[in-house]
């Protein structure tokens, strides 16, 4: 898998906490791009970096 930002990665790229993007993919905001299926491990896609910017959360 290319282009991929682990969920840390992603929240300190967007100044967001883990559990900010936790608690998006639970209410169904924004959803990982992919859950690996041994660890849970959340990873999002260099797309959805561009698109996660607080207006867009805003608007949501």
């Amino acid at each position: 898998m290319h282009n991929k930002l682990s969920i840390g990665e992603m929240a300190k790229l967007r100044k967001v906490t883990v559990e900010t993007l936790r608690h998006y993919d639970k209410i169904g905001l924004l959803k990982p791009y992919y859950v690996d299926p041994n660890t849970g491990y959340r990873y999002y896609s260099t797309y959805q970096y561009e698109i996660l910017t607080p207006k867009a959360i805003m608007h949501g």
